[in-house]
């Protein structure tokens, strides 16, 4: 019998060629556009914006009332979703939290036209609201929403925060749920569980003091902070020298943070994404700026940043270059990368080592270059496996860490060769050949704990999550790929 060779690709298109072979005509998918304008008051941590959607109906279906997640008022009090995951994943850091560092929505309103509208909470869950339109929406038309709201910025205590005056801005404004032939997908904001949006334009423009410096979702179109970005990778380069000279010579040691007061002056900042699910954007006085521009094999230009702080600057010296090969490996193995820039930055983040957002991601203190490189290809790798595809990953989470935890798994055998993998304790190595990851999923496995990788994630034991979502599906396609 003649042995077939099976690689990933081929079981990959296979299964796509199933979703495509079943799927059922009356498949649609709704477009949301944004545009927003928020200022920043920093000495408050509070964020007021305007912001008008236009929301196209592409659906079958008449719609009076739209759903709508209110996401940063999960750190609203100790009763919410997120602030019980956290206390059943054993951390009580929110729930016991001063509440001085809760935040959320302080106001939001809705207008249709001339008409304020009416929320309320479904199922008595504050980050979600059902919102009763004056005008319902016909199966094929469009209506647009203005939205005023003001946010106060919680602590750092998951993926939106503050850190002093270093800002997250993620899941940052009220957004539709996705509404598709299944009906409507609503779901609170969670630590472990990530998310499932519907794709559009935005259009953003960010009013804070002059001298913070600002990653992006977007494209920038602001001509004076291109400016100002450009003189902060001249005086970047010159410190990453200093840096550079005495690693060299072994007199390297981090510098003591000070806080930089914020500028009297305030500067408005505008930025344009297209065909993105999400915008995300980062605020930092202390930020240091790299930049590059690579070529794709097609002759396509992306921009590429890297914006860190002191914390780890002697390994951030060299992160322009995993953000440029990552691009690059993802491209040539995947397709090719289908936005104008890609950004990693160094921030606070309480929500794991890396966090997505489209052409931008946020990594939090790695500890050496290897463990850097890894976390940035993982979460650059995700403009793919969640940019593009836009699964639901709340559902699913697989299908997007587990496939992009292949890619991160051979772009590190390809530019780490001597990563032999997570070494196991002396104690445990003595009579396996197993990888730390394969034995710990063999352990739940003979305590009958392990739960099936497309286990919906509010339903998962926090070690199963990682070992489902993150581990079993890259073991099993490195096994396909070895026949």
């Amino acid at each position: 019998m003649q042995l077939i060779r099976i690689t990933f690709a081929t079981v990959f298109a296979c299964l796509l060629t199933a979703v495509s072979l079943n799927a059922q005509q009356d498949y649609f998918q709704q477009e949301v556009n944004y545009t927003i304008e928020a200022t920043l008051i920093d000495a408050q941590h509070v964020l007021e914006a305007q912001m008008t959607i236009e929301y196209i109906n592409n659906s079958p279906d008449e719609l009076s009332t739209l759903i709508f997640h209110l996401w940063p008022n999960a750190y609203q009090n100790a009763n919410t979703a997120f602030a019980q995951q956290k206390v059943n994943t054993n951390n009580a850091d929110f729930y016991f939290a001063d509440a001085e560092d809760w935040g959320g929505f302080l106001d939001v309103q809705f207008t249709q036209g001339e008409t304020a509208l009416s929320y309320e909470s479904l199922d008595g869950q504050v980050d979600i609201v059902t919102l009763t339109l004056d005008e319902p929406i016909p199966a094929g038309g469009r209506t647009e929403l203005k939205i005023d709201f003001v946010l106060d910025v919680p602590a750092s205590f998951s993926r939106l925060g503050h850190v002093g005056d270093s800002y997250q801005m993620t899941q940052w404004y009220p957004k539709p749920a996705v509404y598709d032939r299944d009906g409507w997908h609503p779901m609170p904001y969670l630590d472990q569980g990530e998310f499932y949006s519907e794709f559009g334009d935005f259009d953003v423009k960010i009013t804070l003091p002059q001298n913070y410096v600002v990653g992006a979702s977007g494209q920038l179109q602001t001509e004076s902070e291109k400016a100002f970005l450009k003189d902060k990778m001249a005086s970047t380069a010159e410190h990453l020298e200093l840096v550079q000279a005495n690693i060299k010579n072994g007199t390297y040691t981090v510098r003591l943070m000070v806080a930089i007061p914020s500028a009297e002056e305030m500067k408005t900042i505008h930025y344009i994404a297209e065909d993105v699910h999400d915008f995300a954007w980062f605020a930092d006085k202390a930020f240091y700026v790299v930049g590059d521009v690579i070529t794709l094999d097609s002759g396509k230009e992306v921009e590429t940043y890297v914006m860190f702080t002191e914390k780890e600057a002697d390994l951030w010296k060299d992160a322009i270059t995993y953000v440029n090969r990552s691009v690059k490996f993802y491209s040539d193995k995947v397709g090719e990368y289908p936005w104008p820039h890609a950004t990693a930055v160094q921030s606070a983040l309480s929500a794991g080592a890396g966090m997505e957002y489209p052409m931008i991601t946020v990594i939090g203190l790695s500890g050496n270059a290897k463990s850097l490189d890894r976390v940035i290809t993982h979460e650059v790798g995700h403009n793919w496996f969640y940019g593009i595809l836009g699964s639901n990953e709340r559902m699913h989470a697989w299908m997007d860490e587990g496939l992009n935890s292949y890619y991160e798994n051979r772009y590190m055998a390809t530019y780490w060769k001597d990563d032999a993998g997570v070494s196991l304790p002396n104690f445990l190595a003595k009579d396996t050949d197993y990888e730390v990851n394969e034995l710990l999923y063999q352990i739940l496995v003979k305590q009958n704990a392990a739960q099936a990788p497309s286990t919906d994630a509010e339903d998962t034991w926090q070690g199963c999550y990682f070992l489902g979502a993150y581990v079993r599906v890259p073991f099993l396609w490195s096994y396909v790929d070895e026949y």
